[in-house]
């Protein structure tokens, strides 16, 4: 018990980072166990019946729109009427309200997303959620990650200082100039240039990209490191110590493009995870890669010739992610 209290006094942030992970962990067993999703066909003039777990809800589509720029769909509005009826009340109540793209309808507990709507421009498909409890341990776990990532590059104690206090200052300036231009040109380049879907629209986009990309950037050049340290065997110890640096802020910034990517689901959705290919494969590809960052638990990594060949080869999950799923399994993010 002493040895855990000083461990979690000298390495706080390391220990917030782990208790973020379970966090966000407990709170998708929450959603998975205790909560409701599902969709729910609308037409005009037609009444649809939802029934939920302490009422009979009941929804009327009196309103649709295709709001375009240009001719090209930028938003979906779906304006509903509600109307319960609670179990021992014989009061009906009714309400109004409206669903848009990444504007979902919040109704007692209840979350409304724009799915899809039919051809004749006469009915919609909404998804629903009710996770009143899920959602909000989940967030915690994220808002407790993103403090941990950055409380981790002031921890004192740590593989990464310690290692960083190695690297010659100038180089690691060159490569941190180098990464940034091409992170920023690799956005440039795919992220898709308006007219956007709707879904699309909005300022996550640019923010989840970039992220994920400068992440895919660095792990680019870690792999570049592993072929040079696997081709010259002289400098295969510092070319290993500097990819571990690398590594650190590399899964980090794909863990936050992660889970930036799942609060935009959640608003575009109704669900901050639905283990769609793209979704799964961003997940698989940032725990391969959080392995080698505990080199203290695993001795065999430590050995510069097979962490260099373990970091070339991780680098092929980075290439099914990007390009594999979209070509082989599809899924929601297939426009990406």
């Amino acid at each position: 018990m002493r040895w855990l209290i000083s461990s979690m006094l000298s390495k706080p942030a390391t220990w917030l980072l782990h208790i973020a992970l379970a966090t966000i962990v407990v709170g998708a067993c929450v959603t998975h166990f205790f909560g409701e999703q599902g969709e729910v066909h609308l037409r005009f003039n037609e009444a649809a019946s939802l029934t939920t777990r302490h009422s009979t809800l009941t929804l009327f589509l009196w309103n649709f729109n295709v709001i375009s720029d240009g001719g090209t769909p930028v938003d979906f509005v779906s304006e509903l009427r509600l109307m319960e009826r609670k179990e021992g009340v014989d009061k009906l109540q009714v309400d109004e309200g409206v669903v848009r793209m990444n504007k979902p309808l919040k109704y007692h507990n209840y979350r409304f997303c724009q799915s899809d709507y039919d051809s004749d421009n006469q009915g919609v498909v909404l998804a629903y959620n009710y996770d009143p409890w899920g959602i909000g341990i989940t967030y915690t776990g994220y808002a407790l990650l993103l403090l941990g990532m950055v409380a981790f590059f002031f921890q004192r104690r740590t593989c990464f200082r310690a290692l960083l206090r190695k690297q010659h200052w100038i180089l690691m300036l060159v490569l941190g100039v180098v990464v940034v231009i091409l992170a920023v040109i690799m956005t440039h380049v795919v992220t898709p240039k308006p007219p956007l879907q709707p879904v699309l629209q909005t300022p996550l986009l640019g923010i989840h990209v970039s992220v994920i990309m400068l992440a895919y950037t660095l792990f680019a050049v870690i792999m570049v490191n592993g072929i040079l340290g696997i081709c010259m065997p002289k400098r295969r110890d510092s070319l290993m110590q500097l990819s571990r640096v690398l590594l650190y802020p590399a899964v980090f910034c794909l863990t936050a493009g992660i889970f930036i990517g799942a609060v935009w689901a959640n608003m575009s959705w109704g669900r901050y995870w639905g283990w769609d290919p793209k979704e799964t494969w961003a997940l698989i590809t940032m725990l391969v890669y959080a392995i080698p960052l505990h080199t203290h638990l695993i001795p065999w990594l430590r050995r510069p010739v097979v962490f260099h060949v373990y970091m070339a080869v991780a680098f092929l999950f980075v290439l099914f992610t990007y390009f594999g799923v979209n070509l082989l399994l599809g899924g929601l993010h297939s426009y990406a």
